[in-house]
């Protein structure tokens, strides 16, 4: 399948998992890890090197450092972690449990932990489905998480998060003002995404009485496709 045409698909829940201090060039290779292992159930699947590369527009070419950032990648998602809580227990799980680099063969297999394999396995509702090669074109780890978001309630046009929680699902540091968050995240936000949506808006919504900032709210359409001319479609 043609780079431009794979999706990544996976469950609304992940989208609530905060991705702490991962870099750009790491989300790249995460969501196109898990553009290639849906629906694979919990088989392990192989990766060559340079289709991973090829997926995730990783441009490097030294082996040893894309190894390294391989694992880097696999050392973060181990912090990625879901929980259900109870009263008297509490369980904890990571996505992907199997990670293998083989340097000398170029390849690295991952394999899914079967009490997780629900997220990008088989699913029928209440999913995020977007393009990897858009998502990779973005530069912003901010603009890469609100893809996401957006992608998940592209139904509606509305995403709307109350502060905190926007803080938390998008990893601000706890010292960005709002002044830090207008310029480091919202800007960079509006700047990027605003190629692929009619209209993109981002609002502050505000406490009445104490002028105090409860929500960011994002009013969105997404761009249409052009449509294929059917004498095209026919002569293909």
């Amino acid at each position: 399948m043609e780079n431009n045409k794979i999706k990544v698909h996976y469950k609304n829940e992940l989208n609530t998992v905060p991705m702490r201090d991962f870099s750009s060039l790491e989300l790249n290779l995460f969501f196109s890890i898990c553009s290639k292992m849906k629906n694979k159930g919990v088989d392990t699947v192989r990766f060559d090197f340079e289709e991973l590369r090829d997926l995730s527009k990783y441009k490097r070419t030294a082996v040893d450092e894309f190894s390294d950032d391989l694992n880097d990648v696999y050392s973060k998602m181990l912090n990625l972690t879901y929980g259900s809580y109870t009263n008297s227990v509490i369980e904890r799980f990571v996505l992907f449990t199997g990670f293998k680099i083989d340097k000398n063969n170029q390849y690295v297999e991952i394999s899914v932990n079967p009490k997780l394999e629900y997220i990008i396995n088989n699913l029928s509702s209440e999913f995020t489905k977007f393009e990897l090669n858009t998502f990779t074109k973005l530069r912003s780890t901010y603009a890469k998480t609100m893809f996401r978001m957006l992608k998940q309630f592209r139904s509606t046009g509305i995403y709307k998060v109350p502060i905190e929680k926007f803080r938390e699902d998008f990893d601000i540091p706890e010292t960005y003002q709002m002044g830090n968050i207008d310029q480091r995240v919202l800007k960079p936000i509006k700047e990027e995404l605003s190629e692929f949506y009619e209209r993109l808006e981002i609002r502050k919504l505000k406490q009445k009485k104490r002028n105090k900032i409860t929500h960011i709210e994002v009013t969105f359409k997404e761009k249409e496709k052009p449509k294929v001319p059917l004498h095209n479609w026919l002569e293909d």
